[in-house]
C-alpha cells in the first residue's frame, strides 16, 4: 500500500469531504516528512519506521482522527475535548478541516509517545526526531546496548554505528 492507494481512498468522498480529508493528509505529511503514507485498517495511516503513527477516515456523518494507541489526548484540555469521540478518536465535520495547529500539537505529542514506547520487551530500541526521522536504533539487554546499533543525523545520514555486548562497544556494525 502506499500514497497512491491513499489517494484512491479519497477519491471515494464527495469534493467537501474530500477537502477536509485530503487537509488532515497535508498536515501531517508536512510535519513527518520521512513517513510513510500506507492503508492500514481500512483507512489512510502514516508510519515511521514502521512504527504508526495516525490514521483518518471519512464516514457518513462526520471524518475521525485515530491518533494510534495510548492516551494521545491528555494534557490538551478544551482544545480537544469538542472533538473526542472516544479515548482514541476525534470527530470532526464532513465538510471541514481539522484545526492544523491542533493536529501538528497531537503529532508531536504522538512522536514523544512513540519514544517513551521503546526499549520493547523484545529488546528493539527506536527514537525519532520531532520530524519523524529515525534518530536511533538498535537493540537493549537488561538495560545496555546490545547488537548492531545506529545513530542518523536530523537529515537522515548515519552519524555513527557500532557493533555492542553489555553495553560495550566491540566495533564497528
Amino acid at each position: 500500500m502506499s500514497s497512491a492507494d491513499v489517494t484512491k481512498y479519497l477519491r471515494g468522498f464527495d469534493a467537501d469531504q474530500r477537502a477536509a480529508l485530503q487537509s488532515v493528509r497535508s498536515v501531517v505529511v508536512a510535519a513527518l516528512p520521512t513517513g510513510e503514507e500506507v492503508i492500514a485498517w481500512g483507512m489512510p495511516s502514516i508510519r515511521i519506521s514502521g512504527v504508526l503513527v495516525l490514521s483518518y477516515a471519512g464516514f457518513n456523518k462526520h471524518n475521525t482522527l485515530f491518533p494510534g494507541v495510548g492516551a494521545p489526548f491528555e494534557g490538551f484540555g478544551p482544545e480537544v475535548e469538542k472533538y473526542r469521540a472516544s479515548k482514541g478518536a476525534l470527530k470532526f465535520d464532513r465538510d471541514k478541516p481539522f484545526p492544523t495547529g491542533l493536529l501538528k500539537k497531537i503529532i508531536r505529542q504522538r512522536i514523544t509517545e512513540i519514544n517513551e514506547s521503546f526499549p520493547k520487551k523484545s529488546g528493539e530500541f527506536k527514537e525519532f526526531y520531532k520530524s519523524g526521522q529515525l534518530k536511533a536504533e538498535g537493540t537493549m539487554k537488561k538495560g545496555e546496548l546490545h547488537g548492531a546499533w545506529k545513530w542518523y543525523r536530523a537529515d537522515g545520514s548515519v552519524s555513527r554505528s557500532g557493533n555492542f555486548k553489555n553495553g560495550v562497544n566491540i566495533g564497528k556494525s
